[in-house]
């Protein structure tokens, strides 16, 4: 049985029985037709704004309106909608001007077995134009994602280096108070700048977890790298960029059960979960948090042996008809110019890579359910650093500090200028002087990029002219990583710290080398 496609045509006609005769022909065509014909140009502006159609087919002469003007209105408005001109009148060279004005064809009456075909192809070349659109309008959307990554990788690292600063001469300024208290007995006194103290490395604490879930979520040129990653702790990230969206709606419930490593990007893994919880947060309505729940929870499936993370609303839930559309791109039942229609499906495409699963289950009025089912890593995390006990060193060592940013060679300075001998260097050229000169260090702390000469290409010096040094280079990074330089740490032994740093993890670095 042949299945009728579905056509809602305006025709612009001021003569019933021409009206029959193409509607008919369309019929016999295949298509089912649903159509309006109008005799004005009040009647074609009123259609075309109270209906969407296929395709215009149009009369060149009529009593109180005609062909061209009819085009005019459309082009006025406009409007992507097939026109074709179907007159028993015009001539050949009236007809090819209205195709230069811009309808797509012409048929005369006398021949209606040329409107079908002509019909097929206007509908196919809307379609590709359409596809056109939405793989243009993409390609925006990714660039200006990409443009905000870039943005956001260096704000990162601008803060990086001030911040970098920040916690480490807090940290110093708590130390020497202290001791200034336990020998001039006067704690009692002191004890509210101690208060202050706390307040401020509790905001500079906080502010060095935000420039982390921007290092994470603008990591646009590493799109490719994989490896082991901790899903709550990316999840930790997604839920902090996202507060603002969820504070107002709900109250947030966070169940994590301890599960293995992913194979994954961070920054893609991210970008699912970020865009789950925004999602998530948006379907409840704003004002009433107290009644509604994001709940966040992670564990292991024990029937797939796979990684299960569970984002689940409260809120008005999606309907049974789109559930199937849910993850296809450009849908979205958000309102124009406020959903791409681009987020589902993009977090299903980076599951799928990643050899995991995504899935959801809805109720109206009852809320949203979202799973990601991911495949344990095979590599394991490195083991976490920050929280050691500071290792002592059994001597007075020698160290280069090497950063462009004198806050920040300051700091270092002053973390370790009481253990060690410290040497500060303004940039790569003065520590390749130094080194090449004669001198010799135990720890070599180096920023990784700098201007005019980085610390990978310092590192290449030295591995040249003084590679026993070049061994003993901990690399210091801030983020904004490029491509070389990922490849780079990878592909060297040496360790790096990430800015900003914890003092006592510096230490033990430097302190573990020298001993």
């Amino acid at each position: 049985m042949k299945v009728s496609k579905r056509l809602r045509v305006l025709l612009i006609e001021d003569r019933s029985d021409d009206e029959e005769l193409i509607m008919m022909e369309l019929e016999n065509g295949g298509y089912d037709v649903v159509h309006q014909r109008v005799e004005t140009d009040v009647g074609m502006a009123t259609a075309l704004n109270r209906e969407t159609w296929d395709i215009i087919l149009s009369d060149y002469a009529l009593p109180r309106f005609s062909g061209p003007e009819a085009l005019a209105l459309l082009r006025a408005q406009g409007l992507d909608i097939p026109f074709i001109l179907v007159s028993g009148t015009v001539g050949e060279e009236a007809a090819v001007a209205v195709m230069r004005s811009g309808a797509n064809d012409y048929v005369f009456k006398g021949s209606l077995g040329r409107l079908c075909p002509a019909v097929d192809r206007e509908l196919r070349e809307v379609e590709i134009r359409l596809e056109r659109r939405k793989m243009q309008e993409q390609l925006l959307i990714s660039d200006r994602m990409a443009s905000v990554g870039t943005l956001a990788a260096g704000v990162a690292h601008e803060i990086n280096n001030p911040l970098a600063s920040v916690v480490a001469n807090l940290e110093l300024v708590t130390r020497d108070l202290t001791g200034l208290s336990d020998n001039l007995q006067i704690r009692d006194r002191l004890a509210e700048v101690f208060e202050e103290l706390r307040d401020a490395k509790e905001g500079a604490d906080r502010l060095r977890h935000i420039v982390r879930d921007l290092k994470i979520f603008s990591r646009s040129t590493d799109e490719e790298h994989r490896g082991p990653v901790d899903v709550r702790q990316v999840l930790e990230s997604s839920l902090r960029m996202a507060w603002n969206e969820i504070r107002h709606r709900a109250r947030l419930i966070k169940e994590y059960a301890d599960v293995p490593s992913v194979d994954a990007n961070e920054a893609r893994l991210g970008q699912v979960f970020l865009n789950l919880v925004v999602n998530a947060a948006q379907a409840i309505r704003e004002g009433n948090s107290e009644q509604n729940v994001v709940h966040v929870s992670t564990a292991m499936d024990d029937e797939s042996g796979r990684i299960a993370v569970e984002i689940s609303d409260s809120g008005t839930g999606i309907p049974p008809e789109n559930l199937s559309r849910i993850f296809d791109a450009f849908f979205t039942t958000k309102p124009i110019g406020e959903g791409t229609g681009l987020g589902l499906s993009i977090c299903h495409r980076i599951v799928a890579g990643l050899g995991g699963e995504i899935t959801v289950e809805s109720q109206v009025g009852r809320g949203t359910t979202f799973r990601v089912f991911l495949p344990p890593s095979k590599a394991e995390l490195p083991a976490p650093t920050l929280d050691q006990a500071v290792i002592l060193s059994n001597r007075r060592g020698r160290v280069l500090v090497i950063d462009d940013e004198p806050i920040v060679a300051k700091a270092l300075g002053r973390v370790l200028e009481s253990e060690h001998d410290v040497t500060i260097a303004p940039n790569a050229g003065e520590a390749s002087r130094l080194i090449v000169g004669g001198n010799r260090y135990d720890v070599i702390l180096c920023d990784l990029m700098m201007p005019q000469m980085t610390g990978m290409e310092l590192h290449a010096d030295l591995a040249r002219r003084a590679p026993e040094q070049a061994t003993r280079m901990v690399f210091l990074t801030g983020g904004a990583f490029t491509s070389e330089a990922r490849t780079f740490l990878d592909g060297v032994p040496n360790q790096r710290i990430d800015k900003p740093f914890d003092s006592q993890y510096v230490r033990s670095i430097v302190n573990d080398r020298i001993r």
